[in-house]
């Protein structure tokens, strides 16, 4: 029988590849979504997705600093979204005048 460390390990990297299986499905919505709001949520969930990911690598190989870069990534990717739809808001309220 596998000690707890080795089904960790498992765990963790089971996870960490389910995860980036479920990013592909999230880059075909973001291409062929119909809507840009469409294209924008699918992003943004990506980035949910690779900050998850950066967060079990950061359990995986124990390294704490990697947890910094997902708060780093997350603020990034929060402040992307921000842009993106105010610039969308914009160009609908220009073409509305």
């Amino acid at each position: 029988m596998p000690d707890a460390g080795t089904l960790r390990s498992f765990l963790l990297v089971s996870c960490a590849v389910f995860l980036s299986f479920t990013i592909f499905f999230c880059l075909m919505r973001a291409t062929l979504g119909p809507r840009f709001s469409d294209r924008i949520i699918a992003a943004n969930i990506i980035s949910t997705k690779i900050i998850l990911i950066i967060a079990v690598l950061s359990l995986l190989i124990g390294e704490d600093y990697l947890v910094d870069v997902c708060l780093i990534y997350a603020v990034i990717s929060f402040l992307s979204v921000v842009v993106l739809a105010r610039s969308v808001i914009e160009k609908k309220e220009g073409n509305e005048e």
